[in-house]
């Protein structure tokens, strides 16, 4: 599983991503995926360090969700592999 060094939460909508940006998710329906680092791929959300199935396709085709809420990374953020 990868993991972000620091967090500093807060954040946007998953909805608000853009193709290729990479975040980490700060609040989501199910709490145990609080903590991962995913990337948007067109309409898909992958989890980056994780199976294949982890992630979901068309996310982005739906209605935003308050409690679907990611913060982008930043340059110069570290990530650790657990």
């Amino acid at each position: 599983m990868l993991k972000l060094k620091t967090d500093k939460s807060s954040g946007i909508y998953v909805n608000d991503m853009e193709d290729g940006d990479i975040a980490v998710v700060v609040d989501w329906t199910i709490p145990s995926i609080v903590g991962r680092i995913v990337q948007r791929y067109k309409d898909s959300l992958i989890t980056i360090g994780m199976n294949s199935g982890e992630g979901w396709t068309n996310c982005f085709l739906q209605e935003k969700n308050e409690h679907c809420r990611v913060r982008l990374l930043e340059p110069g953020e570290e990530l650790i592999v657990e």
